[in-house]
Parts: structure tokens; sequence; C-alpha cells
């Protein structure tokens, strides 16, 4: 019989879960949206530090060490859930919504046909965009943190919807539930490999399982860079099979990748954080990372 995880095992898998997330992401954001990974090695060389999106780029107001438009919509999160102590979905939509009119950073799709809904007379049930682009799941962190004790079919629920507020479509929904699932049992010390096999979407293992054999040389260029969960999830998966015990490798190539590597970022942290601990993330990374004492705060709540 496995022994239960110490409070000290349990804590760094919390907080690895939390960084690693938000790391993953703050690293690709200086380079995000760059398709072209031939260009991101001419202007960047090897991203292995946080950069400035620069006044060019889909975030020009952001400085190094930033999340990105994502990110920022799992920080709203984590400061709801420090602020209130508790998951309530329709308290947070409200919440959610306020950000917007302030907002000075690129604003996506999902969130624009979200907004939308609601004006026209939409409730939480309903306001969801169809988008299938695994942002909407990928902001989960702060919740699976926050209820990392809780019954797994509580967090689950949460964490779906979570990302029903604004990607209301049956592939974010289900990679929202299987995120959660694994990342609860990661921090309760569930082997990564196996567990991440009995969990993942066949579909989404199968393509990264594929990519993984063939050992093509551009491996997320054949998976696909995009924002679609069709190529953003196998390529998650992937790096976690080909990186399962070395999170800055899994996070520099993620960025290298170009594409949406944010959002891949946003997922891809939380599995290797939590299955690894923040011992396994770089110092210099947490210590760049502009909202360290925002995510310190809210682990000091458990």
């Amino acid at each position: 019989m496995n022994s239960s995880p110490s409070a000290d095992s349990l804590r760094s898998r919390r907080a690895g879960l939390l960084y690693g997330s938000f790391i993953a992401e703050a690293l690709s954001l200086g380079v995000h949206w760059n398709y072209d990974p031939a260009d991101i090695v001419r202007k960047h060389g090897q991203v292995v530090d946080f950069i400035a999106p620069g006044a060019g780029s889909y975030h020009p107001h952001k400085q190094a060490g930033d999340q990105g438009h994502v990110g920022d919509q799992a920080l709203r999160l984590m400061a709801f859930l420090h602020r209130e102590q508790h998951w309530h979905a329709p308290l947070f939509l409200a919440d959610w919504v306020a950000m917007w009119p302030d907002y000075t950073d690129y604003v996506e799709k999902a969130t624009k046909a979200t907004l939308a809904n609601l004006a026209a007379g939409a409730t939480l049930a309903n306001s969801g965009s169809t988008s299938d682009e695994l942002a909407g799941p990928a902001r989960i962190a702060p919740l699976v943190a926050f209820k990392a004790e809780a019954d797994e079919e509580v967090l689950t629920t949460a964490a779906m919807e979570q990302t029903m507020v604004t990607h209301h479509s049956p592939h974010a929904i289900a990679c929202a539930e299987f995120l959660a699932r694994l990342c609860r049992r990661l921090i309760e010390g569930a082997p990564l490999v196996p567990t991440l096999r009995a969990l993942a979407p066949a579909w989404a293992l199968a393509a990264a399982d594929q990519v993984l054999a063939a050992g093509t040389a551009d491996p997320l260029g054949q998976l696909g860079r995009s924002c679609s969960m069709s190529a953003a999830l196998p390529s998650v998966i992937y790096l976690v099979l080909k990186h399962d015990r070395d999170l800055a490798a899994a996070f520099i190539e993620n960025a290298m990748a170009g594409g949406d590597n944010c959002a891949r970022g946003l997922a891809l942290g939380m599995i290797l954080g939590a299955a690894n601990g923040v011992e396994s993330i770089p110092a210099r990374w947490m210590q760049g990372l502009r909202a360290a004492p925002a995510i310190e705060a809210f682990l000091a709540l458990r």
C-alpha cells in the first residue's frame, strides 16, 4: 500500500503547479504567436529567459516576466479565489466581466464572443463562446491548487464550470476535466506518465504517440502550432511524455515552437510542476516572474 504524501510534498506540488503554469506562459510571451521557429531563433536565439514582447507584438505593453491575456485571466481567477475563499461560478463570471473595460492587452475572439453573448442577455448557462481552444481549460491552475484536497468530482465540476464561462464546447470541457483530474492526482503523488496515459483523451494521446514514435525534426509543427484543441492538446501531451522529468527543457521547447505557446505553456506548466514539485523550477524563473508575490500570498492560504 502506498503511504499518504507528506505535507511538504503536497505543498511543493501545489506550488509547482502554480508557478509552473504561470512561468511556462511568461517564458513564451516574448515570442507568442510567432509561427516561424527559425525566425524566433534569428531574433532571440534560444529562449531561456523572460523576454518583453515588444512594440510590434500582440502584447506591446507587457514587460519581461508578465503574463499574456490568458494568463491574466488565470491571475484574475487566483485573485477571486484569494478574496472570496470559495468557488462560485456566477460570482466569478461577474468578476471576469469586470476586468475587461480597462484591460489594455489583447482580447481574443472567445472573450469578445462571450461578452457579446452576455450583452445580448445570456446567463452563465449559455454565456460561453463555441471556441474549442486550449486557452479556456488552460486557466485552471489556481482552481486546482485551491481545491487540491477537495473531492475529485467537486474539483472537476468547478474546473469545467470555469471553462464553460468562455469556452462552451465539448473539446474544451473534456480538456478541463482531464487537466483537473490529472493535476489533482499528481499533487497527491501519482506517477506522471501512467496517470496521464490513463486519463488523456484517446485521440490526443494517439496523436502525441504517433509523433513521438516518428521522431520528426519538428514535432509541434507536425501536430500544429495553433490555438485549437486539435493541435494544442496533443502538443502538450507530447512535451510531457518527452520531458516528463525535465521541466525546463519542456518549457524551452514549447516556447521555441512558437504559435500559441502561451496557452500550451499554462497547461504544460501545471502538469510538469505538479508532477515534479516547485524544486524542479529554475530559481531565476521564479525570481523573474512578476506574479510571484501574488502566487506566494495565495499559497499561504493553505
